[in-house]
């Protein structure tokens, strides 16, 4: 047990895991205002991630959450691309956080750091939860 909280980014992963399958179960429902909600949460991770990144020193990544917000905000056309930005974000806060240990010469592991990675990955999941248009998913995963 010590060792997940010797390297956070394991419990991000199980958190991240445990946390899919509801938001899995909000995306088979196709009800307007599930998929309001599921916008409002998202556009909350992706805030959360701003602020977050900003406190952790990840700037490029930074530029991206701001302009999934406006995609999100301003037009229903955009979504699919904003989904396709957190993916892109995803391998960002990794490259930029290991660029920034080694310019640092130390690893840069703080809580926000942690929770920015978990946001994301959330994100991510939410993200294909939100775009989701097939009311059978989960019984395409789940079969009884």
């Amino acid at each position: 047990m010590s060792y997940i909280f010797q390297n956070p980014l394991i419990l991000v992963t199980i958190l991240t895991i445990l946390l899919s399958p509801f938001i899995l179960k909000l995306a088979s429902n196709q009800g307007k205002k599930t998929k309001h909600n599921l916008k409002s949460f998202f556009i909350i991770i992706l805030s959360a991630q701003i602020i977050l990144g900003y406190i952790a020193g990840v700037k490029f990544f930074l530029a991206i959450s701001f302009l999934q917000v406006i995609f999100l905000i301003s037009n229903k056309s955009f979504n699919i691309l904003v989904v396709i930005l957190n993916f892109i974000n995803s391998i960002l806060i990794f490259v930029e956080m290991i660029k920034l240990s080694n310019n640092l010469g130390y690893q840069i592991v703080s809580l926000p750091a942690i929770a920015a990675v978990f946001l994301v990955l959330t994100g991510n999941v939410l993200g294909l939860a939100y775009i989701n248009k097939d009311k059978n998913l989960l019984k395409k995963y789940f079969k009884a």
